[in-house]
């Protein structure tokens, strides 16, 4: 009994590692696109507004031209791949609740995608340049701090 937990629990200590060293790998990858930042990237189609995003994960991303590359997952990396045909409207702070994580006051950009979808990106205000990317025009609306 005890050499089948031994060897299953040395397949699992395994597959961490492997798993570990490809999310090291996949994010160096990433980071030699260029600067990048923390967000959170969720769908707007059939959004209710005022719903918690919390469970949502955190994840990296990259601008490379008008494609927004976002590396998600711990154990199972995962890339994604999101074309954009442009923003939806300018960058937005976030309402409360909305994009936990990113500081006291985190910033919100839609985007249109080229397949006609809807995605909204949560990110720090430090990191405002960045999350615009190639849309630095729609990160005017949020150049003054909003009044508490």
């Amino acid at each position: 009994m005890t050499t089948v937990l031994q060897v299953l629990l040395s397949a699992v200590v395994s597959a961490v590692v492997v798993s570990a060293a490809a999310r090291w790998r996949q994010r160096r990858q990433l980071g030699r696109a260029g600067a990048t930042f923390r967000c959170r990237i969720w769908s707007l189609a059939g959004f209710r507004p005022g719903r918690h995003r919390s469970g949502l994960r955190r994840a990296r991303a990259v601008w490379v031209h008008d494609v927004l590359i976002v590396h998600q997952g711990w154990l199972i990396p995962r890339l994604l791949v999101v074309p954009v045909r442009l923003p939806e409207d300018s960058m937005r702070f976030a309402a409360p609740g909305e994009a936990i994580g990113f500081g006291k006051i985190p910033l919100v950009m839609e985007l249109r995608l080229d397949d006609g979808a809807l995605v909204a990106v949560a990110a720090a205000n430090r990191d405002r340049t960045l999350l615009a990317g190639p849309f630095l025009a729609a990160a005017i609306a949020t150049l003054t701090p909003r009044r508490e």
